[in-house]
């Protein structure tokens, strides 16, 4: 015994969506303090580091979503970096170490990104 199935029917259960891509973020703080009277992740070279990580994230094709933000609360050890999702915090980064961080971003070694560049081992604003 045969069973018509129509055309545009299948028997097959749909497929399951795609996972996600491997799609991180880069955060950069390059706030100035009003006044310039305490320290600043501004004060401490991020715009020009800003400037160099947009420029080699995209001449190199690397699939990192780039985002100056003004203050993520550690200016006193900037210029703040942070890789999300779940990524370290790379802290006292200067324009003349953007060729090694792509590096590392290329080749997703986020530890050695962070050791290179680590959050100070008791900082107050995040042991308080």
């Amino acid at each position: 015994m045969t069973t018509d199935i129509p055309a545009n029917t299948t028997t097959d259960a749909p497929a399951p969506p795609p996972p996600p891509p491997d799609v991180r973020a880069i955060h950069l703080c390059i706030n100035w303090r009003a006044g310039n009277t305490l320290p600043s992740c501004g004060e401490k070279g991020a715009r020009e580091l800003a400037d160099a990580l947009e420029a080699g994230l995209k001449a190199r094709d690397l699939p990192f979503t780039f985002r100056r933000l003004h203050c993520m609360g550690k200016c006193h050890i900037g210029p703040t970096l942070k890789i999300s999702h779940g990524g370290p915090f790379v802290m006292g980064a200067q324009e003349a170490d953007v060729p090694r961080i792509l590096d590392w971003l290329a080749d997703k070694n986020f530890d050695a990104l962070a050791e290179a560049f680590p959050l100070p081992r008791a900082d107050k604003n995040i042991d308080a």
